[in-house]
């Protein structure tokens, strides 16, 4: 990746190229840099951070094509990953990186894109199934489509769940939210150096954005409330970087990609399923 691009990266593909002593220092200092920039007025201590997805790492090695946030990634490649590391697991628990979760999760509530996806390959199965030419390839696309509708339903099942019983937590109602921290602590104006501080005073823009971030830091609202809203702006910031990624599989989904659910991957995960 070159350097000007690193602004554009995900999390989880700046701890790829810091971690990977393949790539050169400079650019492992600069991805370094932009990195620690992310997380400047969050409460993230920068080494906790970078180690945010060594497990996932550890199983899965360095190499970004392996990973749902390769420029690279296709319709294949999601749905295997999907099956063989994030079905029927919780979010904090499965081998997805931090940044896969956006694309690829149980629940992902306030950034959607994976429910969209499963939605429209249910579409796509129920065609395919109508033509299928063998009852064997109908009968793997049939328990494909049966075990998407139940991530789906799931998924709308727990949200309406939580509404009745605790609304405050639907914002934690996300796999890529789940792997942060109960510890972690996201306060306005948090770090600001003097200079920063005097540069956004200085303006009346500055000192009305100030002045509100200011109070709310001292509502008298629920603190988890601001705690999770803080937590599920990162996360949706972080989900931007992966925009191209979104709209590659997207338009593959539209135009009736067909996904080869007859791989050794999936098929070991429907010899569980039985």
């Amino acid at each position: 990746m070159k350097i000007e691009e690193l602004r554009k990266a995900s999390i989880s593909n700046l701890i790829l190229i810091i971690l990977n002593d393949k790539n050169s220092d400079i650019v492992r200092k600069c991805a370094e840099v932009e990195l620690r920039k992310r997380i400047k007025n969050v409460g993230w201590k920068f080494d906790d951070l970078l180690h945010f997805d060594d497990k996932v790492i550890q199983k899965r090695g360095l190499d970004i094509d392996q990973y749902l946030i390769s420029p690279n990634v296709n319709m294949q490649q999601l749905m295997e990953t999907y099956f063989t590391y994030a079905w029927k697991t919780n979010g904090d628990s499965n081998y997805l990186l931090f940044s896969e979760k956006h694309l690829c999760n149980e629940a992902d509530f306030g950034d959607p894109f994976f429910t969209k996806v499963c939605t429209k390959e249910i579409e796509n199965l129920d065609k395919r199934i109508k033509t299928s030419s063998t009852e064997s390839q109908k009968e793997v696309l049939l328990s494909i489509e049966q075990m998407l509708e139940e991530r789906n339903q799931s998924f709308k099942q727990s949200k309406q769940e939580i509404l009745i019983k605790s609304p405050v937590d639907i914002l934690c109602h996300n796999d890529a939210m789940d792997q942060l921290d109960d510890d972690t602590f996201h306060e306005f104006l948090y770090n600001y150096s003097d200079k920063e501080m005097y540069k956004m005073l200085s303006t009346r823009l500055g000192r009305l954005k100030g002045v509100i971030l200011d109070a709310l830091n001292d509502t008298i609202y629920d603190p988890d409330i601001v705690q999770y809203l803080c937590g599920l702006i990162f996360v949706r910031r972080d989900s931007s970087k992966l925009s191209s990624q979104k709209e590659q599989l997207l338009h593959q989904l539209r135009n009736n990609f067909e996904v080869d659910y007859e791989t050794e991957q999936i098929q070991k995960v429907l010899q569980r399923r039985k």
